[in-house]
């Protein structure tokens, strides 16, 4: 008697659950991926240190070059250079919203400072370029 009670029950639960959902079938219409878009870069910040072993002077310096060759000449946005260990207080402003790992950092802010994207250690042209197209 208790194993057809249980059974009701469960049969009973199953078509409860069943009747609460919706027969009519999902709209065959596919969603559509809605994308945001990245903020135009206004200026750029490049951060690297004053004194600085040969190897990162040197990665210092072509991921410089890269970014003046992205740019054009002359240069489509302005570019501030600050010294991560002479000018520490200035570096802060963007190293507080995105820390720096590796330097050089290349810091891609909107018209209200905020930061669109950050390169860091050696980069090429490329790279810059692909920032600064949005992708």
């Amino acid at each position: 008697m208790h194993y057809l009670t249980i059974g009701f029950c469960l049969v009973s639960s199953f078509g409860l659950v069943g009747a609460c959902q919706d027969p009519t079938p999902p709209s065959s219409t596919p969603a559509v991926a809605v994308g945001v878009a990245k903020a135009q870069v206004a200026k750029v910040v490049f951060i690297d240190k004053a004194i600085a072993c040969d190897c990162t002077k040197k990665r210092t310096e072509d991921s410089f070059a890269a970014l003046t060759t992205a740019l054009g000449t002359p240069a489509s946005l302005p570019v501030e250079r600050i010294h991560l260990d002479t000018q520490k207080a200035q570096a802060d402003t963007y190293t507080v919203f995105k820390p720096l790992l590796v330097v050089p950092g290349i810091y891609f802010l909107d018209a209200n400072n905020a930061v669109v994207e950050l390169l860091q250690g050696e980069v090429q042209a490329e790279q810059v370029t692909m920032v600064l197209k949005g992708g």
